[in-house]
């Protein structure tokens, strides 16, 4: 059910019509408050018989003209005369009224037409201005604007009328005997009168009420005030409420169950309190003073109180689906307070809470907006408008039922059916419709019958559903469905976040993804050839990475329906070379003559892709590759060799081995040279070249 309220908003004097700017003509019109007004009929360029619409508006509701018929702060004081059905009268005029009133009328085949001009609407309240001269006192009936036409003015001393004058102005002659309380109204003003005024004495007869007007609902509580004033030479004696029917409220009357005096003397007030009232309520009530002397003075005229009940008007009653239907909150007066409306359906509220507007409209109208409809003014949500019936005509009633029961999972069989069971003549085509997650529809179905069948139902089949049924009477379209088909993880893959290579001592991070419906609970990792997992969560890090940490890894992903392990990735951890290896072969002593092999080896990643060969002492490299061959050794081949070895990386790193004997600590290898044993004096020179090298034979 769609819902719209209306209520007033800013009031501007250009507005749109069919896309035309329109500027009315503005007639000032002055009355007084409390009083009524009647704004005549703006001239209408058309016969009567040619217009088919008429209306009096302050603001507009989308975009069109709002009757002031149905604002509630106008409720039960605004009416069109009905000998020409055009001009507007307001009652019981208040502050709220000063406002610009614009008039509108539709012809046939046409949009509204504006009035000739509008009204701007002034209120004034009536005082009396004393001057002061030597012989006499001149009082004028006088006002803040000008009202319309030759009025009459009436005067009153101490509450009885004096004569009636055209002229606003009163003068006497002034002596003792005219001392008193004077006022002035207008006639035929609903006695509506000006405040009393005191002349040759400085107390009169008076009572002022708080106000004139009272609406109120029926079984609440009202408090009706005024204050009084009387001659300082008079003693009060007592005081008393009565109505127009002259109904005495006192202690002993049948009405002191429901009614209170609250009187202050020192301050000269006074307040009748009134609780559960009635419709028998409504009437006007006065306040009288009884003093010495027989002194007795009533507030005239009284206040007038109106009970009201609550209404609801529903127009129509009785409408085809689609349609528009307008529910109007009434009461028979402008409550006192800006009220706010609560709307009931059924008994249940149908707006939350509360509306500041008295009118709902339903648009477009649906079968299940059928129902018993009241309307409630707010806190006093006891006192409904008796309940109107909405009654909602349709082709047929179409719904959608899903055959499957529990959650629907990926592979499974489920059955959509269409039914009209009241259509009448039957169903003779069916349609259906599937909307994507946005709300819009992506495909149609045309001709397949009541139902609509997935023999096996697929995670992209997720959406909503609904059917069209089609017989002679028209189109009835149901309720969408929602399908929602669950599934175990689906299309699981890793990433992996690391800038470049991976390098020993850097970090990163592996991101597990998969589509699941729910979705998945339990990420897990592992590492080929690793029997325990490594972690768990859709993010598996690892800081300060070494060679170690080398490996395939995988994800597995999981939910209640079941598992999907990704694609295994390689992490390849890169590092420098390793503390290098050596050997010598032959292994054994070195004879002149002989060949000798060295052979350098380190573990890096990637590998060692260039080995360089020095001797000690000499700048310009031995030789290059991963041997280093010297053949036909002699003599001067004895020294200290050591290599550096190189990888992608730019790192490098060298061993240094001595040539004469081998001798392993520290990273040296000694080799020694041997010579013929025929040559005593060779040996003895090796024994001063190597000094005390000692057991020579013995090296390897």
């Amino acid at each position: 059910m769609s819902l719209r309220t209306t209520g007033s908003v800013l009031v501007v004097f250009l507005w749109s019509v069919t896309g035309v700017q329109v500027q009315h003509n503005v007639n000032q019109i002055c009355a007084l408050k409390g009083s009524s007004v009647d704004l005549p009929c703006p001239i209408i360029k058309a016969t009567s018989a040619q217009v088919t619409e008429k209306v009096w508006y302050i603001t507009e509701f989308c975009g069109e003209p709002y009757d002031l018929r149905w604002d509630p702060k106008y409720e039960g004081r605004v009416e069109y005369l009905e000998e020409d059905d055009c001009s507007l009268r307001i009652t019981d005029l208040r502050e709220t009224d000063k406002v610009t009133y614009k008039f509108r009328y539709k012809i046939k085949n046409s949009g509204w037409i504006d009035g000739s001009y509008g009204y701007a609407l002034t209120l004034t309240e009536l005082k009396v201005q004393v001057s002061v001269k030597r012989l006499s006192n001149t009082l004028n009936c006088s006002s803040t604007c000008n009202l319309p036409g030759t009025p009459t003015y009436i005067w009153y001393k101490n509450g009885k009328h004096l004569n009636k004058r055209t002229s606003s102005i009163y003068s006497k002659t002034v002596s003792s005997q005219d001392a008193g309380s004077y006022y002035c109204a207008v006639e035929n003003s609903l006695g509506l009168h000006s405040p009393a005024v005191c002349v040759h004495d400085s107390n009169c007869w008076s009572v002022t009420y708080t106000k004139m007007r009272m609406c109120v609902l029926k079984g609440s509580t009202v408090n009706i005030s005024c204050t009084y004033n009387h001659p300082s030479s008079y003693i009060e004696q007592g005081s008393f409420w009565y109505t127009k029917k002259n109904i005495v409220f006192s202690s002993e009357s049948q009405y002191k169950y429901h009614m209170s005096y609250n009187r202050k003397p020192e301050k000269q007030q006074h307040t009748l309190t009134i609780t559960g009232l009635t419709e028998k309520d409504s009437d006007e009530y006065r306040f009288r003073l009884l003093t010495n002397y027989k002194g007795r003075f009533s507030g005239l005229p009284g206040v007038i109180l109106n009970i009201t009940d609550v209404m609801l008007e529903m127009d129509p009653t009785s409408v085809s689906e689609g349609r528009r239907v307008t529910l109007l909150c009434r009461t028979t007066c402008t409550l006192d307070h800006i009220p706010e409306y609560i709307w009931y359906k059924n008994g249940t509220p149908v707006t939350n809470p509360f509306t500041s507007y008295n009118r709902l409209i339903i648009d477009p109208v649906n079968s299940s907006d059928a129902g018993r409809y009241s309307c409630a003014v707010g806190g006093r949500d006891d006192l409904r408008s008796p309940e109107k019936t909405l009654t909602v005509k349709y082709v047929s009633r179409t719904r959608v039922s899903v055959n499957s029961s529990g959650e629907i999972v990926e592979g499974s069989s489920v059955t959509l059916t269409c039914s009209s069971d009241d259509a009448n003549p039957p169903v003779d085509k069916y349609t259906w419709y599937k909307k994507t997650v946005g709300g819009s529809q992506c495909t149609s179905y045309v001709n397949t019958g009541p139902q609509h069948v997935f023999n096996q139902v697929q995670s992209s089949d997720t959406a909503e559903y609904y059917c069209t049924s089609f017989n002679k009477k028209g189109t009835s379209t149901s309720e969408s469905v929602p399908v929602n088909v669950k599934y175990k993880p689906k299309n699981t893959s890793l990433s992996i976040s690391a800038s470049g290579e991976i390098v020993e001592g850097s970090s990163l991070t592996l991101t597990c993804s998969s589509d699941a419906n729910p979705l998945v609970e339990n990420y897990t990792w592992y590492k080929k050839n690793v029997t325990s997992p490594k972690g768990s969560g859709q993010n598996y890090s690892i800081t300060n990475i070494r060679s170690e940490d080398s490996g395939e890894y995988y994800c597995e992903a999981e939910n209640k329906y079941g598992h999907l392990n990704s694609s295994a990735v390689s992490v390849d951890v890169q590092y420098g070379p390793r503390i290098p290896s050596v050997s010598v072969s032959p292994s054994g002593e070195i004879v002149e003559g002989s060949s000798v092999t060295l052979t350098c080896s380190s573990d890096a990643n990637p590998p060692v892709n260039n080995y360089t060969w020095y001797k000690k002492n000499i700048a310009s490299p031995k030789a290059s590759g991963q041997s280093y061959n010297i053949t036909n050794f002699i003599s001067k081949d004895n020294g200290e060799y050591y290599w550096r070895q190189t990888t992608v990386m730019n790192a490098f790193v060298g061993v240094t081995v001595f040539l004469l004997v081998l001798i392993c600590f520290s990273g040296f290898m000694c080799f020694r040279w041997k010579a013929s044993k025929s040559t005593s004096d060779t040996i003895t020179r090796d024994k001063a070249d190597f000094g005390q090298t000692g057991r020579l034979q013995s090296c390897v």
